[in-house]
């Protein structure tokens, strides 16, 4: 069976790098939105106007570094399980030590929901 789909590795390698450059795109978006929310800011000498809130370029800067890490984790992770799956887990962060689909799902799943966990007494 493995032989089967060991030339499917280099579709895997593909979708890998795609995800690797999704996410260096975001974490460049994340930086373009936060220099362009500390320029808002100087330029209105830290005030926040009606029409004129540049912490939101802060806010959604949050939201393409996290978005960057989901895809980190799903490329490498998938990297780990279809291509250097022969590589030993001492070598790896312990983070990127999966064995299975169920683990980097459930890595994924914590990621994404982590904010939420930090909160328990509260409903969204």
């Amino acid at each position: 069976m493995l032989n089967k789909i060991t030339p499917f590795r280099y579709i895997y390698a593909l979708a890998v790098i795609f995800t690797l450059i999704n996410a260096i795109f975001f974490i460049g978006s994340g930086v373009a939105k936060s220099i362009r929310g500390y320029k808002g800011f100087f330029r209105s000498d830290f005030l926040i106007t009606e029409g004129h809130h540049p912490g939101l370029h802060l806010l959604e800067t949050l939201d393409a570094f996290m978005i960057s890490l989901v895809f980190m984790i799903f490329g490498l992770g998938i990297a780990r399980l279809f291509i250097f799956d022969k590589a030993e887990g001492k070598t790896l962060p312990k983070w990127l030590n999966v064995n299975s689909l169920e683990e980097l799902k459930v890595l994924l799943w914590r990621t994404i929901f982590l904010p939420w966990s930090l909160f328990p007494s509260r409903t969204f």
